[in-house]
């Protein structure tokens, strides 16, 4: 079964704040795209420091988006995640901790709207409370404030190979933040979706460089030269300027000659809402079907004619795979008012809450953290633990069907994305192609 893992994580982010999203005070250095002769990502140096540990603690940094700043934009409520996070820490802690050390969270709630949030709270979490390792669903370029400007550890994020490349902490994650996508424009093609066709592309600011990267070379490898590009950068914070410009990049499309569109990334929450109110309807091809789902999901009345034969891709998950339903029941203890609520959020109906939602970031996680931890010994510092990551090997990260594989040329897991073809009747991208 398929369920949503970005729409669960992101998509309030594409319909809100994405734009808004710029670590303050944490801007990237430039360097070298380095990687290894296999093409993977180089591993960046670790050293043997341990910020945050004592001989019976390890202070975790963990954030969080604070969906009640865009509640003006969207209505979207993904439940409580200290909760969810509290429980799953108690019982580790109650279970001995992690060889012999019990973790001690700080938090820090993020305000999805305020360019400078994200950015105070990798200061405060790195600089005021030294914590060792950092974790979240983090979206763009937040995780360098971490692992390249702070040289703290980090969970989670897109993990790409140029981003990796700039590290200077340990970095692991299971979410590949746009490389996966070259892989992904075979898959369009092997569907029948590029061959013949006049297609366009469009990404936000963010994810330009996973459009002109990534995408775009993909594309051309196999024959398919875009007839026209676009990248929205109007401010999330405004809707109508947002409307506006795509607006006018739909114009462009249709005036091209454009019959397919690939939408890369968090616009996929976004393009169809304006797309619907045009007469103009191209095959959408997303990069990214949890922010589709973000869009079909939302409590709006749609014209979901802007999906007719829309395919996007993603990732296959279960969620009642043993590790995600330990993991439920743990929080499910804690909190019994939430027992038989933490579902799978692609079940719940739109404009619904989905606390299954911040359960499954923290079991996620947390999951991560604890089994690269739990291998790095008792002797835990940067080089022990970036080791265990790179040989941590088959990994189940919780709700994905496949498994990860954490090697020193895939920090990333490398779990492979498959195709999903919009229905109809369910009104979701719920139909695995391949």
């Amino acid at each position: 079964m398929f369920t949503a893992h970005r729409a669960r994580h992101r998509a309030v982010l594409a319909l809100a704040a994405a734009a808004a999203l710029v670590v303050t005070g944490c801007t990237a250095e430039k360097k070298d795209d380095a990687t290894s002769p296999s093409g993977a990502p180089a591993a960046p140096p670790a050293p043997k420091i341990a910020p945050g540990v004592t001989a019976d603690t390890i202070k975790l940094g963990i954030t969080y988006p604070d969906v009640e700043s865009v509640r003006q934009y969207v209505n979207l409520d993904y439940g409580n995640f200290e909760v969810a996070y509290n429980a799953l820490i108690k019982k580790i802690n109650d279970n001995g901790g992690i060889n012999g050390r019990k973790i001690v969270p700080v938090y820090g709630k993020i305000n999805l709207i305020s360019p400078a949030a994200a950015g105070e709270t990798c200061v405060k979490m790195t600089r005021d409370e030294k914590v060792f390792a950092a974790l979240g669903n983090f979206y763009g370029d937040e995780p360098l404030c971490y692992v390249q400007t702070n040289k703290t550890a980090t969970i989670g994020g897109q993990l790409t190979a140029k981003r990796y490349a700039t590290a200077a902490a340990p970095w692991f994650a299971y979410w590949r933040g746009g490389d996966e996508l070259g892989d992904g424009m075979s898959q369009f093609a092997a569907n029948n979706a590029l061959s013949g066709k006049k297609v366009a592309v469009i990404s936000n600011i963010n994810e330009q460089a996973v459009m002109k990267d990534t995408v775009i070379p993909a594309l051309q490898k196999l024959g398919v030269t875009p007839v026209e590009t676009a990248v929205l950068d109007a401010p999330a914070q405004d809707p109508a300027a947002v409307g506006q410009q795509t607006g006018v990049f739909i114009q462009k499309f249709q005036a091209s000659g454009a019959d397919t569109v690939v939408v890369v990334g968090s616009m996929g929450a976004s393009f169809p809402q304006v797309l619907e109110q045009t007469k103009y309807r191209p095959r959408l091809l997303f990069t990214d079907v949890g922010q589709a789902n973000g869009y079909v999901g939302d409590k709006a009345k749609h014209d979901f004619t802007t999906l007719n034969d829309a395919v996007g891709l993603g990732f296959d998950v279960k969620w009642d795979d043993p590790a995600i339903k330990d993991c439920i029941s743990t929080i499910e203890a804690a909190a019994p008012e939430l027992k038989g609520k933490l579902v799978d959020p692609a079940t719940v109906p739109g404009g619904q809450p989905t606390p299954g939602s911040s359960a499954s970031i923290a079991c996620m996680n947390l999951g991560l953290f604890k089994a690269i931890a739990d291998k790095a010994g008792k002797d835990l510092n940067y080089e022990t633990f970036q080791n265990a990551g790179f040989n941590l090997g088959a990994y189940q990260v919780p709700t994905y069907v496949d498994p990860a594989t954490y090697t020193r040329d895939t920090p990333h897991g490398a779990v492979p994305p498959h195709l999903y073809k919009f229905n109809p009747a369910t009104q979701k991208f719920d139909t695995k192609v391949s």
